[in-house]
């Protein structure tokens, strides 16, 4: 049983009006064919493409970038494995089929300067082109859709146009060509029945020859009548969103100067915005582009936070600077975006707003320099643009990637990134409580469980409990998101993602219903609590491991008094000679693997011992000290969960490599013995020094002993540390209050009921709200059943100054107490 103590007179830190948004990367194909939702692929006709300033490799399997980064291209099909699930037969021209006509790209006689290709189709009689759109097309009874195309014929065609499944026809229309000028032509095509495997038919009974500059089809019927696709629209409503953070991302920073984020390329007309290929995998048409956020955000009351690339690619995928009149001209690009959003409508880009549909200035006041960069080079570049838009729009906040801070820069917040187990965020819930509360404010630009229990409850759950440290530090965390918002179940690159989605359906992970209730029920005031409540161990699994500098000798190595044998070399071989193993340093192969890992040294040892699924028991090993030698005996080796995201698809990690293991770390040197655990962005420490003794030259007795909850260190049968494997409260809550209410948010990430007592300080009505997320600890939604997981509203009574509230096992409760006036 946990108890709670409420004291509402004691109001601690104002509530952060923005600390709920949204953030969307066109990622897993989150964008055409969804959030903008284009039906038609390769609606420009160039997506087997490569950029300008890339090559592809013989095959067309990957596009090679001038600094050398490989991704998967499959002449423009994305993802290999997206070829094998969606069954996509080839074409050269990726989506679209040809029977009884000859097609292929015209690269010279294109729409506009900003089209690379059109589609050059030469009918027989009869003869058609075919687009099956992403996975196919689908058409709802009733609804209409909106067609057109930018077209041309030297001589006059008459073409059908028709929505069809195998025989049947949802709906058509006829157009004639007939002029050697590129004219649009349009058609609002009325579904007569219900498919989702609908394709576009452009057909020729005569014959003919056509070009085709660009293309599209959309449902006529969006959000608001503003593009976007209106049930995925509603959902983020829901979520009561306060900022929306765009357009990225990675793909802000592109693999390549030309694949980089350009506020130029995403205004004007759709068909003048030139496309590009994005570093997941797939071309945008950028339909969804900078006026269409900005209109979005004021849609929903979101303020927007427009992240720029700053002058460099991805640095996670062999970065190139940009210098010079390059870098000039992306800083320029940046000031002409923040004058398209809050310039006049008689400025340069205010104007082109204004002719857009939106003569008054949308608002914006916060701008990101740059995605997930650091280092020096970043800090140049940073500094460069800070001066050149303050001094334009001197009341505009900066977002820093890193603590530039610590640089000397000025910078109104940083943006942590934050991806890990549901374990590891119950574990963090105090992480902001010692941040410096004179230095800029934390945004959470990207936050969610991806290891384990990756879009189930339990991993929902460990999200749950992170914010509720973060709401006790809203005074200097005033922004979040999750990341990733959106995906096309068709389409996935990266898992999980907040909203799932096909044709017609989307539902929300449990996550969403976590960000849901979070963002909806808000006080004015963080109010004083105190908790006293379980803990949780952390699961652990696996033996032990060597690390280090190649050269150390062992012997005699027994898991509970049996021999434990090398189970995997990571980095190093190990050779036996009389009884004693030695393990040298890495090979060639393994030196060449280590590259493609962070923070892996080539020259170091990794060898593991022994079965992965062990928990409890005796490791017991005999290891030579010698002078200025460290020793690093890693304990519970074991993988950490998988992840869907692969940064290199081309060149896919081994199950088991030294980036993937990450064991507590025992270190010994000096006669200093120390206890970390391998965390990112550094380690932890476990245990507290302690001194130890080590006879040099020969080999000393080292043991371990663990039940899963409480680790022993002994060397020479002395101990040496002993402590508690790490723990996190079972019960997590957050407390906010107003004039007439008070709100209170209990995670309870225990297997069990939790009968909590509750104490306030003031008076409440009896009869009060609980909204309750609960379920099986590794509950999921689906389409089939995508309330599986979803929050509940019912009403209870019994509140009063202290009463009992019966949290289920594995549950977010939130409690809306009514003050008695």
């Amino acid at each position: 049983m946990s108890r709670i103590n409420i004291k509402t007179a004691n109001k601690k830190i104002p509530v952060a009006k923005n600390l709920y948004g949204i953030f969307l990367e066109d990622i897993n194909r989150a964008v055409d064919g969804g959030l903008y939702p284009e039906l038609i692929r390769n609606r420009t006709f160039e997506d087997s493409i490569p950029p300008i300033d890339c090559t592809t490799d013989e095959t067309g399997y990957a596009v090679i970038t001038a600094s050398g980064w490989r991704d998967e291209f499959n002449h423009g099909e994305g993802l290999s494995r997206w070829v094998r699930q969606n069954e996509v037969a080839y074409t050269p021209i990726p989506a679209w089929y040809s029977v009884h006509a000859g097609m292929e790209l015209d690269l010279t006689d294109t729409l506009n300067i900003h089209r690379q290709a059109a589609l050059d189709v030469n009918f027989s009689k009869n003869g058609k082109i075919v687009n099956t759109g992403f996975c196919g097309i689908p058409q709802n009874l009733g609804a209409s859709y909106s067609f057109y195309m930018f077209a041309k014929a030297d001589v006059p065609v008459e073409v059908i146009v028709e929505m069809k499944d195998g025989e049947t026809i949802y709906s058509g229309t006829k157009l004639r060509i007939n002029t050697n000028q590129y004219i649009r032509y349009d058609a609002v095509l009325t579904a007569k029945g219900e498919s989702q495997n609908a394709k576009l038919e452009i057909s020729c009974p005569d014959g003919g020859r056509i070009k085709i500059g660009f293309i599209s089809l959309m449902p006529s019927d969006t959000y608001l009548g503003h593009g976007l696709r209106k049930d995925i629209v509603e959902k983020l409503k829901d979520l009561n969103p306060r900022f929306f953070r765009f357009p990225g991302g990675c793909i802000v920073e592109g693999i390549s100067p030309s694949t980089a984020m350009r506020f130029r390329n995403i205004v004007g007309p759709a068909w003048e915005r030139p496309g590009h290929l994005l570093m997941w995998h797939y071309r945008t048409y950028n339909g969804l582009g900078f006026h269409e956020y900005l209109q979005l955000c004021e849609d929903l009351a979101m303020e927007p936070l427009y992240v720029f690339n700053c002058g460099m690619t991805c640095q996670a995928r062999n970065s190139v600077l940009m210098e010079g009149a390059e870098l000039e001209d992306m800083i320029q690009d940046t000031l002409d975006a923040i004058e398209y959003a809050v310039g006049a409508a008689d400025t340069k880009w205010g104007s082109l707003r204004a002719a857009m549909g939106h003569p008054e200035p949308f608002g914006m006041n916060y701008v990101e320099i740059g995605n997930e960069n650091s280092g020096s080079d970043y800090e140049e570049r940073y500094l460069k643009c800070y001066n050149a838009i303050i001094k334009k729009y001197p009341r505009m906040k900066f977002v820093a990637n890193t603590h530039v801070e610590k640089m000397g820069l000025p910078a109104d917040l940083v943006d942590e990134h934050y991806y890990n187990t549901a374990e590891y965020f119950a574990e963090n819930t105090h992480l902001f409580d010692d941040y410096d509360r004179n230095g800029p404010e934390i945004f959470l630009g990207e936050v969610s469980v991806v290891r384990g229990f990756v879009g189930q409850l339990y991993g929902a759950l460990g999200e749950a409990a992170f914010f509720t440290g973060v709401e006790k530090n809203q005074d200097i965390v005033t922004m979040t998101s999750y990341a990733p918002l959106l995906e096309n179940v068709n389409y996935q690159a990266w898992y999980p993602n907040l909203l799932r989605f096909n044709h017609t359906k989307c539902y929300g992970i449990p996550s969403y219903y976590v960000w849901k209730l979070f963002g909806n029920h808000r006080g004015e005031y963080i109010v004083e609590t105190g908790e006293e409540t379980g803990r949780i161990h952390r699961p652990v699994k696996g033996m032990a491991s060597l690390l280090g500098a190649a050269g150390i000798e062992y012997r005699f190595a027994h898991w509970n008094g049996a021999k434990a044998e090398v189970s995997h070399e990571l980095m190093g071989r190990v050779k036996e000679s009389s009884r004693i193993c030695t393990v040298k340093k890495p090979d060639e192969e393994q030196r060449a693997e280590s590259t493609r890992y962070y923070n892996v040294n080539p020259e170091e040892i990794f060898v593991i011992f022994g079965e992965e699924e062990v928990v409890s028991g005796t490791f017991e090993i005999e290891i030579k000290a010698e002078r200025d030698r460290e020793i690093i005996l890693g304990i519970f080796s074991s993988r950490i969960p998988k992840e869907v995201y692969i940064s290199d698809e081309t060149h896919p990690p081994k199950e088991w490599n030294p980036d993937k293991v990450r064991p507590f770390l025992w270190r010994l040197k000096d006669g200093r013995s120390s206890l970390w655990e391998k965390e990112f962005p550094e380690h932890l420490r476990l245990d507290k020094e302690k001194a130890v003794k080590l006879k040099e030259g020969e080999f000393n007795h080292f043991r371990y002993t663990t039940d899963g909850k409480k680790l022993s260190l002994f060397v020479n049968g002395e101990l040496v540390h002993d402590i508690e494997v790490p723990s996190f409260q079972a019960l997590n809550s957050v407390v906010s209050d107003s004039d007439t209410e008070v709100i209170i948010k209990l995670v309870n990430m225990a297997d069990q009921v939790d009968e909590v007592s509750l104490e306030l300080d003031c008076e409440v009505c009896e009869e009060y709200k609980a909204y309750i997320l609960t379920g099986d600890k590794t509950a999921e939604n689906s389409f089939k059943n995508p309330d599986r997981v979803c929050d509940e509203e019912c009403i209870l009574k019994g509140a009063d100054r202290t009463f009992n509230y019966v949290a289920p096992p594995f549950s977010v409760n939130v409690l809306r107490l009514t003050k008695k006036a």
